[in-house]
């Protein structure tokens, strides 16, 4: 006769469903914040070394092959250092003029504000370590790269050069610090993960 009356379902999520779900989403986005923010600075530190390690590279042979010296003028500072290749104003081992009266400014590779340049050494720096020591800033240190292949601190062969990169707490983060390594006679980098 008379059918028995059904109840309706209601579908979705209860209030404490949704409230624990956003719970749970809120604290795995506060740890990813945390985690994403450390790799920041190991990955800037490892991306400005190689492209140290790279720049000096394509230096030396624009340098081999069209007999143009050419230098890094490396401005050392805290944050938002920098590097500049610069061509000198005639070919050969004698250049009277750099950039800014003479020469050219061909590329930059900025440090950004997570890593940063920390010492450039005019030898290399195998196994002498930087830890302790403090930042050299507010001053330019120049690699000269000449047409023979070799490297100097002006134009005078030096015994080699070596590029201290870290993140910005230098050597209390000692997991991202990087040596670049320039042989003198080769012009050659060599890229390390340690001081």
């Amino acid at each position: 006769m008379f059918a028995p009356r059904r109840r309706a379902r209601r579908s979705g999520f209860t209030l404490v469903e949704l409230m624990a779900v956003v719970t749970i989403v809120g604290v795995m986005a506060a740890v990813a914040m945390v985690a994403v923010g450390r790799s920041g600075d190991a990955a800037n530190s490892a991306a400005l070394a190689r492209s140290l390690q790279f720049t000096i590279q394509r230096a030396r042979n624009a340098t081999l092959s069209d007999g143009f010296m050419r230098r890094l003028n490396c401005t050392l500072q805290s944050t938002n250092g920098n590097c500049w290749v610069e061509r000198a104003n005639v070919a050969g081992m004698s250049p009277t003029l750099w950039p800014t009266t003479g020469g050219v400014r061909e590329w930059q590779i900025n440090a950004g504000n997570r890593a940063t340049i920390w010492n450039v050494t005019y030898s290399t720096d195998v196994t002498t370590s930087n830890n302790g020591a403090s930042q050299v800033t507010a001053s330019n240190k120049y690699v000269y790269i000449r047409p023979d292949g070799t490297i100097g601190d002006t134009q005078t062969t030096i015994s080699g050069a070596t590029f201290y990169i870290s993140d910005t707490l230098g050597t209390t983060n000692t997991s991202n610090q990087y040596k670049v390594y320039v042989y003198a006679l080769t012009g050659m980098p060599r890229l390390v993960n340690s001081w």
